[in-house]
């Protein structure tokens, strides 16, 4: 009896922060992709000897408007593993492997959910290729940027590759394009952030030499050509600016550049040097670049750090900036999220433990950043909190000092925050996630205030055999899609 209550309490306390729609269909192998504004549900309808392949196209109410049947072979349908599916190139593309079989079929649609391929046999080496042998690789249209290095008598050679693709009807290949390549003294990384018709843009940190420091390196996508390159510190700084985010105005094609900023004395690459301890306070900065690519306007942040008054002064905190977006309105007024990451032994691992939104404004003389702190969310902390060093959850690490800079912008393995919001009275709201490798399962839980008190709800608990899917449908619905049963899919719509 006292089961029961315990899950009556949390049903109801759960319908008063979420209310759930649920949607279930007859697949077999199911999974969920969203693309181009809609949701796809798909997956194998079982017959007695030969399956096939389904997809629906959902809208934001779950109702099915649109609905495409191809057959998948001679086999049946518990001979397929798990169908997945992609969005690369601005085209839904969903692949069928049958098990102990090294060839896929792609079934690819475009953006009006017309089937414009159905590509078999292809060896599972092929697909996407391109991706095994680069640093780093950036979409664009029908066109592909990688980053790819390597070492030679004269130290690290690093090379911008474009490359365009082949057919949109065939698997993806690709045709050689051009090829940058940077200048070879002590370029320690290059990330690109932004690729248009005319450009593409890339954060590139020199570590050492006349050069040293963080550069915005505008490449022609045309020609390959190096257009302009923008140093971001001054004259004789030796200040280390961290990538965050970037705003593109395109109709003035200006560029606003923000990220973490560290100062000579918490950060120098070159000696190894890291040094951020219990920092009084984090800088951030705020850059514009000209369609010319010049500096026009540069300043800096200070955000307070702030700790529980009853963490103990002998705990050492080391706080990150990641921020997740950048946005300036019609008033001027800039605003940006951003994901707060901290350790406490001094470690290159760092854990996500808080988001926080801030704001910049139009001040008497120059812009001010609204009052704000840099802190821990207990909650968020408790809810993936353990004692088992190789649990990933909310962590993101490099090896060395050498890749510093990719904390900034490399994505999580096993990512807590799934989404986050504020409501009408500027309360935070998440919705977080956690895999727990003893159940072999996946968490879902929201936390919010409930009268006036934050707490952690759980929404789902999924076995990972059961192949769960988040997905954010906006700034009021998600999903969570798992496969029920061996013979049934099952879509839950939450409103929060």
């Amino acid at each position: 009896m006292k089961i029961d209550l315990k899950y009556f309490l949390l049903s109801m306390l759960l319908s008063s922060c979420l209310t759930a729609q649920v949607k279930q269909f007859n697949f077999e192998k199911g999974n969920t992709q969203k693309f181009n504004g809609q949701l796809y549900v798909y997956g194998l309808l079982g017959t007695q000897k030969k399956a096939v392949f389904c997809i629906y196209q959902l809208n934001s109410q779950l109702q099915v408007t649109d609905s495409v049947l191809i057959p998948a072979g001679k086999s049946s349908a518990a001979n397929f593993l798990q169908i997945t599916s992609d969005t690369l190139h601005n085209y839904l593309n969903i692949y069928l492997q049958e098990k102990e079989k090294k060839l896929v079929t792609v079934h690819r649609f475009d953006r009006n959910f017309k089937l414009i391929a159905s590509i078999e046999n292809i060896d599972i080496a092929r697909l996407n290729s391109i991706s095994d042998f680069e640093n780093e690789v950036f979409y664009f249209r029908n066109e592909v940027y990688t980053v790819k290095s390597q070492k030679d008598s004269s130290g690290m050679q690093f090379y911008l590759n474009k490359y365009t693709l082949k057919s949109e009807t065939k698997n993806f290949e690709y045709a050689f394009t051009w090829q940058f390549p940077f200048e070879r003294k002590h370029i320690n990384s290059a990330h690109i952030f932004y690729a248009s018709r005319q450009s593409v843009l890339l954060y590139v940190n020199i570590c050492n030499g006349q050069k040293s420091g963080q550069w915005i390196l505008n490449v022609n996508a045309i020609t390959g050509k190096l257009t302009k390159g923008t140093k971001l510190n001054d004259k004789g700084e030796l200040n280390t600016y961290a990538f965050g985010n970037f705003l593109m105005d395109t109709i003035n094609r200006s560029l606003l550049l923000t990220g973490q900023k560290f100062t000579e004395a918490q950060f120098q690459q070159s000696e190894k040097k890291l040094s951020i301890t219990n920092a009084p306070h984090a800088l951030v900065y705020l850059i514009e670049i000209d369609s010319l690519s010049e500096v026009i306007n540069k300043q800096d942040f200070k955000i307070p750090t702030t700790e529980p008054k009853t963490t103990s002064k002998k705990i050492v905190n080391n706080y990150i900036i990641r921020i997740n977006s950048l946005l300036k309105d019609r008033t001027g007024k800039i605003s940006f999220g951003a994901d707060i990451l901290k350790n406490s032994d001094n470690s290159l691992c760092y854990r996500y433990t808080n988001t926080s939104m801030y704001y910049i404004v139009q001040g008497e003389e120059t812009l001010v950043i609204e009052k704000s702190t840099i802190a821990s969310n207990p909650l968020v902390e408790k809810f993936y909190f353990s004692t088992d060093p190789l649990d990933m959850n909310g962590k993101l690490l490099v090896d060395s000092l050498k890749n510093f800079e990719k904390l900034f912008y490399k994505s999580s393995t096993f990512p807590v925050k799934l989404a986050f919001k504020t409501d009408a009275e500027a309360n935070p709201l998440w919705v977080l996630s956690k895999t727990d490798l003893k159940k072999n399962s996946i968490n879902f839980t929201f936390l919010s205030p409930v009268k006036k008190i934050y707490q952690l709800t759980l929404i789902e608990e999924v076995p990972k055999a059961a192949n769960p899917v988040f997905l954010n449908l906006g700034p009021r619905l998600f999903v969570i899609a798992r496969q029920t049963d061996e013979k049934l899919y099952e879509l839950k719509s939450f409103t929060w």
